[in-house]
């Protein structure tokens, strides 16, 4: 009885397999060049999206896995004056400095994502009375996030796409 039950599932098992092969050979799609298969590709994609790239970009800058863009750039991603504060030398002269976010919302792609996933800023050279800009700079206040591309797109989109 036994042997009859597997030859039984063998014998489906390859009518299965016969059928998908032919529903296969049935539905063969005609052949696509590089840049019409990606656009395909792409088309697929947002039609396969529960969330728009729009809502995708706007939940990043409002939560990409840490401080939110719209903490320190506002919800508007115009920026902002953080903070105002004295620093004071050693021979006892006082700057008063303040720290300024940078308006996000007319900044280039490479910019925007040069500097959402960089660790250190570039060395620049400061005079000697740029006391304020050097600490500023060298302080690094944007916090260093590790974003994936699809991710820094998406919130590029929803700045340049956000309402005035």
């Amino acid at each position: 009885m036994k042997y009859i039950y597997v030859i039984f599932l063998l014998f489906n098992l390859s009518l299965f397999a016969n059928e998908v092969e032919q529903n296969q050979l049935e539905n063969k799609q005609p052949e696509v060049n590089g840049a019409e298969q990606k656009q395909q590709q792409d088309l697929i994609d947002i039609n396969n999206s529960f969330i728009t790239k729009y809502e995708y970009g706007k939940m990043l800058y409002n939560n990409p896995r840490g401080i939110g863009c719209n903490s320190c750039h506002g919800n508007d991603a115009r920026g902002r004056k953080m903070v105002d504060f004295k620093h004071q030398l050693l021979d006892k002269k006082v700057y008063n400095c303040t720290l300024v976010i940078p308006d996000i919302k007319s900044i280039d792609y490479e910019t925007f994502s040069l500097k959402v996933n960089t660790k250190k800023n570039l060395n620049l050279k400061f005079e000697k009375e740029q006391v304020c800009e050097k600490l500023i700079h060298y302080a690094n206040v944007m916090p260093t996030y590790f974003l994936v591309e699809e991710e820094i797109e998406a919130i590029f989109y929803y700045i340049q796409n956000m309402k005035k």
